[in-house]
């Protein structure tokens, strides 16, 4: 196999792991719209609205795993050309954020309220905007990735 084909594969797997990861993001935020859309009406639809989105995780992880491998393969092939560019570091910087911010804010969250559901409204509600939060900061974060993915600034 030559290194051209294997160095495009890499970059192939980097890519389908990063829309992975960005896609099931996008879902992730618009199923948590609609589950609390239900939690205000019905309650039975919102936790059936919250076992459909509860495998996102599970692909989000997938897809940081791709980024990972992939980018490792990748830094391999180029002998680490692209860790010296700024750039580089910096997105390097907001996918390590984007990673904590999802196991340390985002998945915590996210057991607070299965354990809050049946509890007082306040405690769910504080919850709701933590998990907002939680959105738009990877959701900003992502277009931020892809912005110095695209132009490369040094």
């Amino acid at each position: 196999m030559s290194t051209q084909i294997l160095f495009q594969g890499f970059i192939v797997l980097h890519l389908i792991g990063f829309l992975l990861f960005a896609g099931t993001s996008v879902a992730d935020f618009v199923g948590f719209r609609q589950f609390w859309k239900q939690y205000d009406l019905n309650k039975t639809k919102a936790a059936t609205i919250m076992q459909a989105i509860s495998v996102f995780p599970v692909l989000m992880r997938i897809g940081i795993g791709l980024i990972i491998l992939s980018g490792i393969g990748i830094m391999y092939m180029t002998h680490g050309v692209f860790g010296e560019q700024l750039w580089f570091r910096v997105k390097f910087a907001l996918v390590l954020l984007v990673i904590l911010n999802t196991f340390l804010f985002g998945v915590r969250q996210k057991r607070q309220l299965v354990k809050f559901l049946e509890t007082s409204d306040s405690t769910v509600q504080k919850i709701r905007g933590n998990i907002r939060l939680f959105h738009l900061l990877q959701l900003l974060i992502v277009f931020i990735i892809i912005l110095l993915s695209v132009y490369k600034f040094n």
